[in-house]
């Protein structure tokens, strides 16, 4: 008998061991899968694979509702002047220096191939890196056929759909680089 309730407490003790076990790794699994979660939100909603291009605003406030007849109308001091805003970062262009359908370089901080900016048909501005997703080599706007080509390997990416691979050999987009149109017609990257 003995020997018997010994095996018994064994096992148990056993049983126990594996449900702590069980609990331990459900709760570690638990973590990695909050954590995934987290990081997919993260990767989902900070990068894009477009461009950024975003305009200072241009225009005036709306005008504030009326008040209803509840309600005593407050005194409004008059809006005092204000500058436009100074743009920050490098200028780049100036919007009436870039025709529609055209593109300029500009160097990128250590970076061999440089940036390039196209005016687009749409009126949008983009900014890519120029170096080819493929073998490095710098890509050049080609005006006739609107796309960025790769003059090694003949790879072709759309600037107005994020420079999208429209021929190979290159498996992946081009690089964004951020740019702000400002309401001074300057073109800036942050």
């Amino acid at each position: 008998m003995l020997k018997k309730d010994l095996f018994e407490v064994w096992f148990q003790e056993k049983q126990q061991m594996s449900r702590r076990r069980l609990l331990r790794l459900i709760g570690a699994g638990g973590g990695v899968a909050a954590a995934t979660a987290a990081l997919a939100g993260c990767s989902i909603g900070g990068e894009s694979s477009t461009p950024t291009v975003s305009q200072a605003p241009t225009q005036a406030p709306a005008p504030t509702q009326a008040p209803t007849p509840t309600q005593a109308p407050t005194p409004t001091q008059a809006p005092t002047p204000t500058q436009a805003p100074t743009p920050s970062g490098k200028v780049l262009a100036h919007v009436a220096d870039l025709p529609v359908n055209s593109a300029l370089t500009f160097p990128l901080a250590n970076q061999q191939n440089p940036g390039v900016l196209i005016h687009l048909s749409n009126q949008q501005f983009v900014a890519f890196d120029s170096t080819c997703t493929h073998r490095g080599c710098a890509v050049a706007y080609n005006a006739q056929s609107q796309q960025l080509v790769c003059p090694c390997h003949g790879a072709a990416f759309d600037p107005a759909k994020g420079a999208a691979v429209l021929q190979g050999p290159a498996q992946s987009p081009l690089t964004p680089i951020t740019i702000t149109v400002n309401s001074d017609g300057t073109i800036t990257t942050p």
